[in-house]
């Protein structure tokens, strides 16, 4: 019986130094051996480093080996479907980063390919995975704040600033947007995680400081099919910062951030609970601890990217400035 997972991993850039790559060294379900990377210097830096044991320029020399049973494509986004149909052609299953891709043409045609050749997808939206909000999702379904109306979110920072280990973070081509499509996908997705199927969402996304060439502000509509609706601001271009989520129930409210390690309160006639919780080690441990345990039969997670593609459709509705409503879609 299989006890191990074995990862290889395309791509390690900034991202997989400490948010991802070390957990597939510390997990006890998990083993990474090969890592792929195209400049050869910075690979072989990276793969000593990590104690990975294999690595090469070429990916097709990782996907050929019989014993790598799933791939983690740590690459920009515009290069995400390329490497996620390789990897299902070569029958390895996929953990992929976020977004999931450019458009959501891709997303399809990324779970397509995995579904015929009977491979899993799972995309890295890990904060379903952390004790925060694992937590949230347990006092929502516990009614301790009663049934859940609304919802606001505000996020709010300065203009990003350049980043030379990410340059390709918001160049539209490689990226796929601004500051929506980076950590604007992490919230969506929470949303979807936390208040389920989506009836209808309509947005709008404008570049009002002009300081990038992608979106600095959006403004997005949701409403989910409970009946539960709620708004998203995140605005880019702003003198000041927030991160503060507002659910609100006919008993109470619950506040805390998304992107930062404030704290989750939960308001109600009896007063306000506060509950805290560590920054994880690696962000994104829970989720590959998950993933691969689903991979080895111990629990159940949804495996085909579906999530990934609902969360593409909404960045689109709120990049384009278009209204969706997903009881038309198949």
């Amino acid at each position: 019986m299989k006890v191990k997972i074995v990862f290889g991993m395309i791509g390690c850039g900034d991202v997989t130094e400490r948010k991802s790559g070390p957990a597939f060294r510390k997990l006890p379900q998990t083993e990474m051996q090969w890592v792929m990377r195209r400049d050869e210097k910075k690979l072989e830096d990276y793969a000593k480093r990590h104690e990975i044991p294999y690595y090469s320029t070429e990916v097709l020399d990782m996907l050929r080996d019989p014993d790598v049973d799933a791939v983690y494509i740590a690459t920009p986004p515009h290069m995400h479907k390329y490497y996620t149909v390789l990897a299902a052609e070569h029958k390895k299953d996929v953990y992929v980063e976020k977004p999931m891709a450019l458009t959501s043409d891709e997303c399809r045609e990324m779970r397509k390919v995995c579904e015929e050749h009977g491979v899993k997808l799972y995309v890295a939206y890990y904060r379903r995975a952390q004790k925060k909000f694992l937590k949230v999702k347990s006092l929502l379904e516990e009614g301790a704040i009663g049934e859940v109306r609304s919802f606001t979110y505000s996020y709010l920072r300065p203009v990003p600033q350049f980043d030379p280990n990410r340059p390709w973070l918001f160049q539209e081509e490689t990226s796929g947007g601004g500051i929506l499509y980076d950590v604007g996908s992490h919230m969506i997705d929470l949303f979807l995680f936390l208040f389920g199927e989506p009836s209808m969402v309509s947005g709008k996304s404008g570049n009002l400081s002009q300081a990038l060439s992608v979106e600095d502000v959006t403004t997005g509509f949701f409403l989910f099919e409970n009946g539960i609706q709620g708004t998203l601001n995140i605005t880019a271009s702003c003198g000041i910062r927030e991160d503060l989520l507002t659910i609100a129930g006919s008993k109470g409210a619950l506040r805390f951030s998304i992107m930062d390690q404030e704290p989750v309160s939960l308001i109600t006639d009896h007063g306000t609970e506060i509950f805290e919780f560590q920054e994880p080690e690696h962000s994104q441990m829970e989720m590959i601890s998950m993933i691969s345990d689903a991979m080895l039969g111990k629990t159940s997670v949804e495996d085909s990217g579906r999530n990934g593609l609902e969360t593409q459709e909404i960045l689109e509705a709120f990049k384009f400035g278009k209204e969706v409503f997903f009881s038309d879609k198949e």
